[in-house]
């Protein structure tokens, strides 16, 4: 699918979130070939968002995007054996084809929201198109799942961009 993703995986210090100086963050960019307003518009479109977000083998139900801030977003989803989940946030600050920045938590299935995080999108040109970085922070628990899911999702933004 193009070029391989840099990713890297640090620990936020103590400055970065008192509350959690344990906390980790991922990082992961990906060369897409298409400009930054398309892959922009896949990410916060959510009729797109159902064809590249997420991990598999889950299986995407519904999004929701409203791209402003303070708008929410959520993304609805049900795991092979048929149980419902989803994540969602809060849009905090939307630059059109520049940058994103949300939070987000995983909503397990009786509702009760977990690991609450802050995702950091930007969007540059480049030669090949446009370098989409992912920013994943104030993860405190299994930091390779966030990385995995956002390498499956990196994916398949790059083959939608394509089409």
């Amino acid at each position: 699918m193009g070029t391989t993703p840099q990713t890297q995986t640090r620990p936020q210090n103590e400055a970065d979130d008192p509350m959690t100086p344990d906390a980790m963050e991922i990082s992961i960019t990906r060369d897409i070939a298409a400009s930054p307003e398309r892959v922009f518009a896949l990410w916060t479109d959510p009729d797109a968002m159902m064809t590249w977000f997420g991990m598999a083998p889950n299986i995407n139900e519904r999004m929701v995007f409203e791209a402003h801030p303070g708008g929410a977003w959520a993304a609805y989803a049900r795991d092979p054996e048929g149980n419902r989940f989803r994540m969602e946030g809060v849009v905090q600050a939307i630059e059109p084809a520049r940058r994103l920045l949300q939070t987000w938590a995983y909503v397990d299935p009786e509702g009760t929201r977990h690991n609450e995080t802050e995702v950091e999108v930007l969007f540059a040109p480049s030669a090949k198109g446009c370098l989409v970085t992912v920013h994943h922070r104030k993860i405190r628990f299994t930091p390779e799942a966030f990385q995995e899911g956002w390498r499956q999702s990196l994916d398949r933004i790059e083959a939608a961009a394509a089409a």
